[in-house]
């Protein structure tokens, strides 16, 4: 089953919910992507788990919505994402 026909559920069920991509991040002039310890407003560092979840993406313009396409294009999701974990198995 190819990662574009998955349901919303099925594809949002791949988020391990780290937290680690709710972090501001900078690339430097070398490419490196540079995270730094501040995390979005909304993220419960403790639980890792998004306050506004179901309201992320009208409430806070940062928050990005990761379908296959942009997960195959990123360069700021750690190798241990889910998203990026299913897409690798997918190749």
């Amino acid at each position: 089953m190819s990662l574009e026909s998955y349901s919303k559920e099925e594809w949002e069920g791949l988020c391990e919910q780290c937290g680690l991509c709710c972090f501001e991040k900078f690339e430097d002039e070398d490419g490196r992507i540079l995270f730094t310890s501040t995390p979005c407003r909304y993220l419960d560092v403790v639980t890792r788990r998004c306050k506004i979840y179901k309201k992320r993406f009208k409430v806070c313009k940062e928050c990005m919505q990761l379908t296959p396409e942009l997960v195959k294009d990123l360069k700021w999701l750690h190798r241990e994402c889910g998203y990026k974990k299913a897409m690798s198995n997918e190749q």
